[in-house]
């Protein structure tokens, strides 16, 4: 690989990754292995400008951008009730 196009490619996986992707989720997208993402990212320090956040940060979020307990349950896999339990938690 060039050094333009390796460089290409870390640009897109930080900013896949700033963006909350997991590495599957890189990987897929760029067509590379989930183990090369995580290799890059570790070697491109992303980890240092941005952690993944959890799962009950990004119902939140979502709660905030105004999507319902039920859309959010679907979108990250939870029932609604533990959603509500989660946005309830931080009040």
């Amino acid at each position: 690989m060039t050094m333009e196009i390796k460089q290409n490619v870390l640009d897109k996986i930080a900013g896949y990754y700033l963006k909350g992707l997991n590495y599957k989720e890189i990987g897929k997208l760029l067509d590379i292995s989930p183990r090369t993402v995580q290799r890059y990212i570790k070697d491109g320090e992303c980890k240092q400008l941005k952690q993944p956040k959890t799962i009950q940060q990004r119902a939140i979020e979502m709660h905030k951008q105004g999507f319902s307990y039920s859309e959010i349950g679907k979108k990250l896999k939870v029932s609604k009730t533990t959603v509500y339990n989660w946005h309830k938690a931080i009040k």
